[in-house]
This record gives structure tokens, C-alpha cells and sequence, in this order.
């Protein structure tokens, strides 16, 4: 209950508040190339943008969803995290929140897909999610009032899997990464498709990746389970990169959920405030920073 007052308190605040209302929202069409047998295509990605008030250049957040159990979900995909895009906006980020190709409103085929769960491919399967995060950085840098020498990539669950493919990949200017929950390969309660093969497709991308990070799981995580998680992030630590790593307490049902609702806010908050400030982005708005500290 207090969690949730809590909750209600900051948004509150941070959406009411009229010095922190200029906030402008707008629908975005983005290029991704495809590759193919006969040869590339282009096909479009819808996005969300949130860009603050005032000429720039900002630097930029791609925050990214999740990747649902069963197909038949992807084409009812929608822009959920447009909560969490408006407070790190609030933050002074534009935010491309995009619907990866094959999800929602955008075209094509979701890439991502690791195939036969007896022997999955889960790095091919994390570099397809990649190469459309790929594409939201690359429409960010002709815009003039992003800075793209200071990137962060969020992303959740298969999204969170997704960013940590695109950081093995060294892409210029992006200066951190925060994974909440992520992984690939779920088809249950507590259930993965070869374990083994997930912990090897994350220290191949551990090999590679020279950016700090953040990561968030729950104790009561029912996609990728908590003691799965401390393997996943044991893979981080053997190849020496930097990890936050933070195992949330129980969330209600779920807690692969836990980053889905804004009322946990303030508790994510308090770790991610210190993270960016550690590599040198912008300081939050006094009152939002407040409500997170109390």
C-alpha cells in the first residue's frame, strides 16, 4: 500500500505539475533495412518520440518493450511505456520509444525469433531485435537537437535482451545501457528453453561490451527467475563488465511485471538517478528528484 501511495504521489507530481508539462509527443516513422535471400528491403517502424521543451541537443533514451510468449500477441502490440518515456523526458531525454518491425502498427515480421526450443538461437535472435534499435539511433542522428555522443538504451524483457545485443556491438555513443528483466526463450511459468544456451549467448555478448550497465530482476520473476538471473549476470561478471546488478523483492503476482507499472517509479529511481549521473547526464527536475528521495 505504501508503495503504491508512493507511486500515485510521484506521478502526481510529475505529470500535473505544470513546469514539467512541456513535454511534445509525436508519432514517428522509421526506415529499418531487412536483409534478405534476393537481396535487402526497407520496411517501416512506427515510434513514439518524446522530446522536452527547448532547442537541444538533448541526448537520447531508446526505451524498449518486451517480447510476448506467444506470436498472436505482437500484432495487438501498443505503446505501454509511455509513462516511463515522460519521466525520463522529464529528465531532459528525448525518448524514441519504438514498436519493433513485426509488432503493433509497424510493418514486417518480428526478426527475433530463436527458433526450436531444443536447440535455440539465442544470439542471432538478440542481434535481430538489435538491428531495429540500431534503426531508432540512426533516424536520432539526423535530427539537430539530439546529441547522439550520449546514448542510453532501456529495454524490458526481450527488449532488455535486445539492448545488450546492440551494446556487444560497440555502436557510437552509447554511453549506457539499463536492462530490466531482460532474457529470450520463456514459454512458462519458470520455464526456459535450454538455460545453458541463454548463459552462452549472454557471455558471447559480455566479450564485447565495454559500457556500464544496470540491470533489474525480481525475486518472484516468473520469465527469467531470479536464480537464472544471477547466472545470466555471473556471465557479466566473468568477462569483466561493469554491472549494477539489483534483485528487486517479490512483486505481486510477477515480477517480470515489475517495470510495467509507473508506481514503481520511485523505487527504480533510486538506482537509475545514481547510474546516469555516474556517466554524466542530466540532472533531474528538483521536484521530481524529491518525491524520489523521500
Amino acid at each position: 500500500m505504501l508503495l503504491k501511495a508512493l507511486g500515485g504521489l510521484f506521478a502526481a507530481i510529475v505529470f500535473s505539475d505544470p513546469t514539467l508539462a512541456a513535454i511534445t509527443e509525436r508519432e514517428v516513422t522509421i526506415p529499418v533495412t531487412v536483409k534478405g535471400f534476393f537481396g535487402d528491403s526497407q520496411q517501416n517502424m512506427v515510434a513514439t518520440e518524446f522530446r522536452p521543451e527547448g532547442p537541444g541537443p538533448f541526448p537520447l533514451l531508446v526505451l524498449n518493450h518486451g517480447t510476448p510468449r506467444s506470436k498472436a500477441d505482437n500484432a495487438r502490440m501498443k505503446d505501454g511505456f509511455k509513462p516511463q518515456a515522460r519521466l525520463f523526458a522529464q529528465r531532459g531525454f528525448v525518448v524514441i520509444n519504438p514498436l519493433r518491425l513485426g509488432f503493433g502498427k509497424s510493418d514486417g515480421v518480428a526478426g527475433d525469433s530463436y527458433g526450436n526450443c531444443h536447440n535455440p538461437s539465442y544470439f542471432e535472435a538478440g542481434l535481430e531485435t538489435a538491428r531495429d534499435i540500431a534503426a531508432a539511433v540512426t533516424y536520432a542522428r539526423s535530427k539537430p537537437y539530439i546529441d547522439t555522443t550520449r546514448i542510453v538504451l532501456v529495454g524490458q524483457s526481450g527488449g532488455g535482451f535486445g539492448v545488450l545485443a546492440l551494446a556487444s556491438l560497440n555502436q557510437p555513443g552509447v554511453i549506457g545501457v539499463i536492462n530490466f528483466a531482460g532474457g529470450r526463450g520463456s514459454r512458462g511459468p519458470d520455464e526456459v528453453c535450454d538455460e545453458s544456451k541463454l548463459v552462452e549467448t549472454f557471455d558471447r555478448y559480455a566479450k564485447t561490451t565495454h559500457v556500464p550497465m544496470l540491470w533489474f530482476y525480481s525475486e518472484n520473476d516468473h520469465f527469467f527467475y531470479a536464480a537464472l538471473a544471477r547466472k545470466l549476470y555471473g556471465a557479466y561478471q566473468h568477462e569483466g563488465v561493469d554491472v549494477r546488478f539489483i534483485v528487486a523483492p517479490p512483486y505481486r503476482n510477477d515480477g517480470h511485471g515489475f517495470f510495467h507499472h509507473v508506481e514503481n517509479a520511485p523505487v527504480w529511481m533510486r538506482e537509475v538517478e545514481p547510474f546516469l549521473q555516474k556517466i554524466g547526464l542530466p540532472a533531474p527536475h528538483d521536484t521530481a528528484q524529491a518525491v524520489i528521495a523521500h
